[in-house]
């Protein structure tokens, strides 16, 4: 009896320990192949989720842009400071852009979280009017 009763427990545990593991997230293919399209991420806003959505969509017009004659040129400086247990960080980003008569729109085409680094990836493609 106490052997049946130990292979059930152990039954359950590898049960419940498969259940609870995370599934590995397969990353989309237009990652690494975006087309026509540009590709930008951002990983954990302090400001939150819409901030970081944001900033990948950003970064991913800035590519698409660059790759119609537009150049982007962007700093950011980044200085943080500890006081007492307290963080203040304070950040100054400066964007330079130089068009050559070309206007370049975009849209989004897909939105891809990876959980695990917590980072957004987001797939823009050109629109033309």
């Amino acid at each position: 009896m106490q052997i049946k009763q130990l292979l059930v427990y152990i039954f359950t545990f590898f049960l419940l320990f498969a259940c609870n593991q995370e599934k590995v997230q397969k990353k989309p293919e237009w990652l690494t192949d975006p087309g026509d399209g540009a590709v930008g991420s951002c990983k954990t806003h302090v400001k939150g989720r819409h901030y970081q959505e944001e900033l990948a969509i950003s970064r991913a017009r800035e590519r698409l842009a660059a790759r119609y004659g537009v150049e982007v040129s962007s700093i950011q400086t980044i200085k943080e400071k500890i006081i007492n247990d307290k963080a203040y960080v304070r950040s100054d980003k400066e964007v330079l852009q130089t068009v050559n008569k070309t206007t370049v729109k975009a849209h989004v085409r897909k939105i891809w979280l990876d959980k695990q680094h917590d980072e957004i990836w987001v797939w823009v493609y050109p629109v033309s009017n």
